[in-house]
């Protein structure tokens, strides 16, 4: 018993010594997915934060790069989810109303989703900044121009 309150306490102090570090939090604006690639005084680290989801990394009191590409792994997911779909519209007859027009609803908004993720991987984004002991976290923000093309926000 006396082990697990000690492994339990170590567990506490060594949150508690991360919970202290500067870290950087990437927000993903955009309807796919995005690799993050952190390049810091540290080292380099990549996040790759799903789409509205945001994701956190610890970094060294410094300067940092960020380039943000979009996620190759979930182009596949969409076209494997696409498939499948469509696979379900071609046996529509084992569908119910509600259940075909849900696939219909599906398959129109990974046409959208793909569409958007195709104009980003033309282009590629990139921003810096500075994490300071005084300035606190980061906060690194991706979304999709008017014309698709990714843009990253460095602050």
């Amino acid at each position: 018993m006396n082990r697990n309150i000690l492994f339990g306490l170590l567990i506490v102090s060594a949150l508690g010594l991360t919970g202290c570090a500067p870290s950087l939090i990437v927000q993903n604006r955009t309807s796919f997915a995005v690799r993050v690639i952190i390049a810091g005084s540290a080292g380099t680290e990549v996040v790759s934060p799903s789409p509205g989801e945001s994701s956190v990394a610890e970094m060294a009191v410094g300067s940092y790069r960020v380039t943000v590409i979009p996620d190759a792994e979930w182009i596949e997911y969409a076209k494997l989810t696409r498939k499948v779909l469509n696979d379900q519209l071609a046996n529509s007859d084992q569908l119910t109303g509600p259940q075909l027009l849900e696939v219909i609803r599906r398959l129109k908004d990974i046409a959208i989703r793909m569409q958007q993720f195709e104009q980003a991987a033309a282009s590629q984004a990139g921003c810096g900044g500075r994490i300071s002991e005084d300035s606190g976290d980061g906060l690194v923000t991706i979304s999709t121009a008017s014309n698709g093309s990714l843009v990253a926000s460095c602050r």
